[in-house]
This record gives C-alpha cells, structure tokens and sequence, in this order.
C-alpha cells in the first residue's frame, strides 16, 4: 500500500486507496488493480508501473495512446466497457515518480474476464473479430509522426541479429541447454523474411496496428462472453494486419499456456485457426493487400517464432528482458513456441486451403 498510495494519488486526488493487488500477467510492465474510495463511491483502477528498459521514452508512448483511445472511442461512443486512461492533476496520462519510474492509470473494465488459453473456436472467433474491427477503426488514423515504442518489433531478420549477438556472449551454462533450441532456429532461417518482405514490397499495405494480439488483450463480457474491448495499446504503430493474425494464431490456437513444459499438451488447433482468419477476414478482408493474403497461412508460424527467438535470446542473456517467474522459464516459453511452428508448418498444406477458402468468400 506504501507504494502504490502516493500513485494512486497523482491521478485521483483527495482519494483513498483501500486495497490493491498485483495482476499476474504480461511480461513487461508492472501491473496493480487498486480499489479507490473517492467523494463517497469506490471504483476499481489499473496502474502499471512502465518498464523503462522495454520503452524508454513513456511520454511519446502514452500520446501513441491517448491519441488511439480518443480515435477509437469517437467511433464507439455510448458503447460500453471501453478502455479510458486516467491523467494526473497536471492533465499528462503519466505521472513521473521521485525515483524518475513513469506510471499510469486505466479505469478498470468491470464486468470483464480474458483468456489465457481460448477454450474454443467461438472464443477465437470473437477475438478476431474484435481485433479486425479494432483495425478498421484505425484504418483513417493519420500515420505522421506516430512515435514507434519498439523499432523492429516483429522483424524477425532483427531477431535472428540479435540472437546471433547473444549467442557470441552468452550467460554461463545457457548455450549449453538450449543446443535444440537453438539448431531449431537455425534449420528454419528461411522462414524469417517473409513479412518484412511483404513490407518492404508493398510500403501501400502499412498501417496502424497493434503488434501484441494476445488473446488475453481482448476482455469479454464475463456474463455474455461477448467482446468488449481491446487493451495494452503499448506497441500499437505501423505496420502489417499479417502481425496481428499471426500473434492472435500464437496464442489462441495453442491448446496449452505459453510457458507449458510438458510439450505433449502442446497442441495446435486448426479449427480455431480457421476461426481467427475468418473473424479477421468478415472485418479486413476487403481492405488487405494480395500479397498479405498470400503469406496469411504461414503468418502464424512466422510470428510465433520471432516471439520464440526472442524467448530464446533472452534466456541466453541471462534473463533480462522478459520477467520470469522460476528457473529456465525463458527456455520452457521459447520450446513451446517451437513445438507450434513444427506442428503449423506440418500442417501448411491444410492452413493454405483454409486461407483460400475465407479469401473466396471475402467479397
């Protein structure tokens, strides 16, 4: 309560927190959900404590926010369960600790639950459409000047350099139990330029998007299970719908945690695949490029291995980047990502039909 007290005070004046608990979830930013009792009513908030090392410059990243909310709730006003950032008495939506720590504020969405593991295709199919409808809404953001949290965040060329760089200075020990891990990466270099290329090709094809679709960025209605709202805008900026599809495939289609260490629970599910590139489909179909039709199929698998080269690297170097909560988590992430791109890329033939079929109906 010591900690979080002055906080909570910036960005709720002449409040008084009552209880707060720490939310177990995300790897980066340090994230609290605080009961706040303010001019006689109690309300419940968000405060994430911003990891400086992942985003260095927090003020740029909060206006890439507030700029995002302000667009996205005007073309949803009156909409419930919305996402609404809080700014502190001096009108920022941050407030810069005595020890310089940057933190924020969100109203907590009541009546919301997420997902870590997406118990069916409905459940991903909502997801996706919810995130295609997030997209559309950003269609008419305006690119210019829109600050970019994370350079090279899904360049997975990028990734493999870094990879490379981690492993000519390695922590002790960490080569030597990631040896499959890392022939793995090796054997499937080919695979990593595939959406850059896209970009690079078609510069046409950018866009506002949100780079971090993970299922549980998407609350539902605990009651309805209907989609609410998007959350966790830290890396939304420029780039390809491909990103999105594919992160969304990561973690919806895994029949098991991220972090699962027994590999046989690790199941790819293609009925939920076909759920995702449906729901994307209905809502960005018409607006995608044909080279992203092209390379949708493998988007998955492109995606899930850059997120499991940097799983990878980051335990080479010690664990700095990703919080880890027991020994090796780093690796136990990085081999159930392996076992997702084995599984998609044996499944290939299949994904590419359902792709064609969803781009045949998309008229």
């Amino acid at each position: 309560m010591a900690l979080l007290s002055p906080v909570t005070s910036q960005f709720l004046a002449n409040s008084q927190l009552l209880e707060h608990e720490v939310i177990e979830r995300g790897h980066i930013n340090r994230t609290y959900m605080s009961v706040i009792k303010k001019d006689g009513e109690t309300h419940r908030y968000i405060h994430q404590h911003i990891n400086k090392f992942v985003f260095p410059n927090p003020p740029e990243m909060t206006k890439n926010i507030r700029r995002v909310l302000d667009h996205v709730n005007a073309k949803n006003a009156g909409r419930t369960g919305l996402l609404e950032i809080i700014p502190n008495a001096n009108g920022l939506d941050y407030h810069l600790d005595e020890d310089g720590e940057y933190w924020r504020c969100f109203k907590y969405v009541e009546n919301s639950t997420s997902f870590d593991i997406v118990p069916n295709a409905d459940i991903a199919y909502k997801a996706a459409y919810a995130f295609g409808c997030f997209l559309n809404d950003l269609s008419d953001l305006n690119q210019d000047n829109f600050h970019i949290t994370i350079p090279n965040f899904h360049n997975t060329l990028f990734r493999l350099e870094q990879l490379d760089a981690a492993l000519a200075n390695p922590a002790p020990g960490r080569v030597e139990l990631a040896q499959a891990e890392i022939e793995f990466v090796n054997q499937n270099r080919e695979l990593a330029g595939r959406l850059m290329q896209v970009i690079q090709d078609h510069p046409e094809a950018i866009r506002i998007v949100h780079n971090d679709t993970k299922v549980n960025n998407i609350l539902f209605n605990e009651n309805t299970l209907e989609a609410m709202t998007v959350i966790d805008l830290d890396t939304v900026m420029p780039g390809t719908v491909l990103f999105d599809i594919g992160d969304l495939i990561r973690t919806a289609c895994n029949s098991a945690a991220e972090d699962e260490r027994d590999l046989t629970k690790v199941i790819f599910d293609q009925d939920k695949f076909a759920a995702i590139i449906k729901g994307f489909a209905e809502t960005t179909g018409k607006s995608l490029h044909p080279a992203e039709w092209e390379a949708m199929p493998a988007c998955g698998a492109i995606i899930t291995l850059t997120i499991g080269i940097r799983f990878l690297t980051d335990f080479i170097n010690g664990d700095k980047y990703f919080q880890v909560h027991r020994e090796n988590h780093n690796l136990d992430r990085c081999r159930t990502q392996i076992e997702l791109v084995r599984q998609m890329l044996a499944q290939m033939p299949e994904l590419e039909k359902i792709v064609a079929q969803a781009k045949s109906q998309t008229v």
